[in-house]
């Protein structure tokens, strides 16, 4: 999947290094020592990381690992357009081997997929296609792509000449799986996915779809079951551990749900929906200094996401009673929102009780405002 092959490149650059070109010397010694700043250098020191990258990268340009290196630490800093250019760049170098042309690929894909433009990560997946001929893993992405742009058939189409090609593989069979479920065959799709858990009983990702589907079927049991089984799969995966701890919080087992979304944040610091799903929950369980540490970090980490400051919100007025930074944060939810909340939103209840906390009038004044713009972009 898409987001599998991201996480290695993001965590795990060394290991994609098997079947690169030789750079010359300084080429290799240049990356070292980008690697060795990376792994001792902190916030402060993204800048100097990044410069040390870009000079490997410059260095050796058909190196395509150095390039692939680049990329990950300019995403880890939110430049997307220069991530997406060194992406592009290990894509296309000479002496690239595939594992680093697959890591670019679907992160470049990934990247188009969230500014909504499907298109273009169809291209890099025909790219793909086009350098790799007999591969599975362009068809695997094509699959994604489409599942992600709500195209079942066209998934479905690709993931089964995945699946011929690759009749083991992981990626392929849960496409393949999802598009059947896309399609309205839940049944098929859960066979596939009981054989693709049958072939690999060390990834979570097969018990993560058959939890999915129970979820769809309104079967609780068999999706915590299922969940269980993908974090007894893969102990290391944040998504399996992140996605238990919600179900076990909705089952109002408190204490290991927050143990789960807590383990989810370790495996992946940079992950803003663990650090928002766990500062939530640590609120709840009235630990407000831990909670507003969790989701300040969420906020850093995702400055364009609008969750984080509803939750802040929430906690700044009930927890720390501090009226005037919980409206500036509701302020900010809604500005970041993609599309004005509704009338009936939960935040327009914290703007109001923050502006009569403030001695201000009973109806705000900040949610009429809101509230207008939002009747007039209806019309």
């Amino acid at each position: 999947m898409v987001r599998k092959a991201w996480l290695v490149a993001l965590f795990l650059p060394a290991a994609l290094r098997a079947g690169e070109s030789a750079p010359g010397e300084r080429g290799r010694r240049l990356l070292g020592e980008a690697l060795q700043a990376e792994q001792s250098a902190g916030p402060e020191g993204a800048a100097e990381v990044v410069k040390r990258f870009r000079a490997a990268a410059e260095e050796a340009p058909a190196w395509g690992i150095a390039q692939l290196d680049l990329g990950v630490v300019l995403d880890r800093e939110g430049d997307v357009e220069g991530a997406t250019r060194a992406y592009r760049a290990a894509l296309a170098a000479p002496g690239a081997g595939e594992q680093t042309a697959r890591a670019a690929a679907e992160r470049i894909a990934a990247l188009a997929l969230l500014r909504g433009d499907a298109g273009a990560a169809r291209s890099i997946a025909q790219q793909g296609a086009q350098r790799y001929p007999s591969a599975p893993w362009p068809l695997e992405l094509r699959a994604e792509v489409e599942l992600a742009a709500g195209n079942a058939a066209a998934a479905q189409q690709a993931a089964r000449t995945a699946v011929a090609r690759s009749p083991k593989s992981v990626p392929a069979l849960c496409a393949l799986a999802r598009a059947y479920a896309g399609l309205g065959a839940p049944g098929t799709a859960r066979l596939l996915a009981l054989r693709a858990a049958e072939g690999a009983p060390h990834d979570a990702r097969p018990n993560l779809l058959l939890a999915g589907l129970a979820r769809k079927r309104d079967d609780p049991a068999a999706e915590l079951a299922a969940l269980r089984a993908a974090t007894a799969a893969d102990p290391g995966s944040a998504e399996a551990a992140l996605l238990l701890g919600k179900a076990l919080h909705a089952r109002g087992l408190g204490d290991e749900a927050l143990a789960e979304i807590g383990r989810a944040a370790q495996l992946d610091p940079r992950s803003a929906s663990a650090h928002l799903a766990l500062g939530a929950l640590l609120a709840q369980h009235k630990r407000p200094a831990r909670a507003a540490e969790e989701l300040e970090l969420s906020a850093r980490l995702a400055p364009r996401a609008p969750e984080p400051h509803l939750e802040l919100s929430r906690l700044r007025l009930e927890a720390e009673e501090d009226a005037g930074s919980a409206l500036a944060e509701a302020q900010t939810f809604v500005q970041l929102s993609p599309v004005p909340p509704p009338p009936g939103h939960p935040v327009y209840a914290l703007m109001q009780r923050s502006e009569q906390a403030l001695k201000a009038a009973p109806r705000a004044p900040v949610v009429q405002k809101v509230l207008e713009k939002t009747t007039g972009d209806d019309k």
